[in-house]
C-alpha cells in the first residue's frame, strides 16, 4: 500500500518536472544571470516546495488549477534564472507549456484505450518514452530556431496575447474536462493534441516570420550601402586616374628639363603607377571593384590572381556586380591578413562563360572550414546588425539571378563557387 501511495505521489507531482524540463529546453538560449548554477538548483528546490504547498492550498476553495499553478511558479523560476525580459521568457515558457500538454495527450491517447493492458511501471515507461519522443521533436521542429536567431525578436503585445490564448486553451479545457469528468476518456485527445501542435506553430510561426521580415530588412539597408560605397569607390577611382595620369606628365616634363634627380622622379613614378594601374576585364563595374581590392590586397602583401571575363556579367546590374565581387573579396582579404606566413596568403578569382552559364570561383588559402551554418560561415564579430552579411547578399544576388552557391573546403582552400545561367543562352 505504501509503495502504491507513493507511486501515485509520484505521478501527481510528476507535471513538476515535466513542465521544469520542457522550460529548460525552450530556454536554452536565453542568457543566463550570474551565478546561474548555483540559482538553479536552490530556485528548483524552492519552486518544488511551493509546487506543492501552494496548489494544495489553493484546492481548498478553488479546484483544476493545479496545472495554472504549477505554470506560474516555473515561470518565477525561470526569471530568476535567466536574464531576459519578461516576454522572452513568458514565450518560451508558453512553448514549453504547449510542449508538455501535448505529451501529456499523446499519452493518453495510447494509454487510455488499453489501460487495462499496463501496470503501474508499464504506464511510467510509456510516459517516460512519449515525453522524451515529444519534447525532442519540439525542441527539433521549434525550439531550435531561438538558438538559431540567438533571440527573441516579437513585440509584446504578440507574446502577450499568445499567451493568453494558449493559457485560456490548456487551462480552461483542462478545468471544463475535470469538471465534467470527461478527462479519462481517450477521444478528447486527438483534437487536443492538433491544437497544441496548432499552438506551436502559430506561436513559432510569427516569430520566423518577425526574424525573416527583419533580416531581409537588414540585407536591403546592407545592400544600400554598399551601392552607395560603390558610387564613391568609383568616383574615387576615377579621380585617382585622372591625378595619377596628370602626375605623369608633370613627371615627364619635369625630367625632360633636368630639375630634379632622374632616380628620384623615377621612384615617385613608380609609386604613381601603383594607383594609375586598373583592372581591364570588360565591364566597368567589376574594373572599379577588382582595382580598388587589388590595392588592398597590395598594402596587406597579399597574392591577387584574376581570370575574369567580364563581359560575360552584362545580364548583371552594376550596383549587383559591386556587392557579389566586393563581398566575396571583402571576406577572403579580411582572412588572408591573418595568415601567417605572409607567403601563403593568396587569393585566386576567376569569371568565365561556359556552356550557357557563367562560372564565378574565389579560392583563398584557409586550412580550416570556418563553422558553417545554412550553407554560410558563421560571423565571428560580436555586432551582428551588419557583420555576416556579406555573404548572405551574395547568396541573395545569386538566387536573384537564378543561379546557385556552393561554399566549401578544397585541400587548404576556401572555395566560393557560383554558377549563373546567361539568359538567351542554350545550354
Amino acid at each position: 500500500m505504501m509503495g502504491e501511495g507513493l507511486f501515485q505521489i509520484t505521478l501527481y507531482h510528476g507535471y513538476l518536472l515535466q513542465i521544469l524540463a520542457a522550460e529548460l529546453i525552450f530556454t536554452r538560449p536565453l542568457p543566463r544571470r550570474s551565478r546561474f548554477w548555483l540559482r538553479l538548483p536552490v530556485g528548483a528546490a524552492v519552486y518544488a516546495v511551493l509546487a506543492v504547498v501552494i496548489p494544495n492550498f489553493i484546492a481548498r476553495y478553488v479546484s483544476g488549477f493545479f496545472s495554472l499553478t504549477i505554470f506560474l511558479l516555473s515561470l518565477g523560476l525561470c526569471l530568476f534564472c535567466f536574464r531576459a525580459r519578461l516576454r522572452e521568457v513568458l514565450f518560451c515558457c508558453v512553448g514549453a507549456q504547449l510542449t508538455q500538454n501535448l505529451a501529456y495527450n499523446v499519452e493518453n491517447l495510447i494509454y487510455q484505450p488499453f489501460a487495462a493492458c499496463f501496470s503501474q511501471i508499464g504506464w511510467l515507461c510509456l510516459s517516460l518514452a512519449v515525453t522524451a519522443v515529444v519534447y525532442g521533436a519540439c525542441w527539433w521542429f521549434f525550439a531550435r530556431q531561438t538558438e538559431r536567431c540567438g533571440e527573441i525578436r516579437l513585440p509584446g503585445q504578440y507574446v502577450y496575447a499568445i499567451s493568453l490564448a494558449s493559457a485560456l486553451f490548456v487551462y480552461t479545457m483542462q478545468f471544463l474536462f475535470q469538471s465534467y469528468g470527461i478527462d479519462n476518456l481517450w477521444i478528447i485527445r486527438p483534437p487536443l493534441i492538433l491544437c497544441c501542435i496548432a499552438g506551436l506553430c502559430l506561436q513559432y510561426g510569427l516569430l520566423a516570420l518577425r526574424n525573416a521580415r527583419e533580416e531581409n530588412q537588414l540585407l536591403e539597408r546592407f545592400m544600400r550601402k554598399e551601392q552607395k560605397q560603390y558610387e564613391i569607390t568609383r568616383n574615387s577611382m576615377d579621380l585617382i586616374n585622372m591625378k595619377a595620369h596628370d602626375l605623369k606628365h608633370q613627371i615627364s616634363l619635369m625630367r625632360s628639363l633636368g630639375s630634379c634627380d632622374s632616380r628620384e622622379l623615377s621612384e615617385i613614378e613608380a609609386a604613381v603607377a601603383q594607383y594609375e594601374t586598373s583592372s581591364n576585364t570588360g565591364n566597368k563595374a567589376l574594373d572599379v571593384i577588382l582595382t580598388e581590392k587589388q590595392l588592398r590586397c597590395r598594402e596587406d602583401r597579399i597574392e591577387m590572381t584574376v581570370m575574369a571575363q567580364g563581359e560575360a556579367l552584362f545580364f548583371l546590374q552594376q550596383a549587383d556586380i559591386a556587392s557579389l565581387f566586393g563581398n566575396i573579396l571583402d571576406n577572403a582579404i579580411e582572412y588572408e591578413r591573418t595568415v601567417e606566413p605572409v607567403s601563403r596568403r593568396c587569393i585566386a578569382l576567376t569569371v568565365a562563360e561556359k556552356n550557357g552559364f557563367v562560372c564565378i570561383r574565389a579560392e583563398n588559402y584557409c586550412p580550416v572550414l570556418p563553422p558553417m551554418r545554412d550553407g554560410l560561415p558563421v560571423t565571428s564579430k560580436a555586432d551582428r546588425n551588419y557583420h555576416g552579411f556579406g555573404l548572405r547578399s551574395v547568396r541573395y544576388i545569386t538566387e536573384k539571378y537564378g543561379g546557385t552557391l556552393h561554399i566549401g573546403q578544397e585541400g587548404e582552400l576556401f572555395v566560393v563557387s557560383i554558377l549563373l545561367p546567361r539568359p538567351g543562352a542554350n545550354p
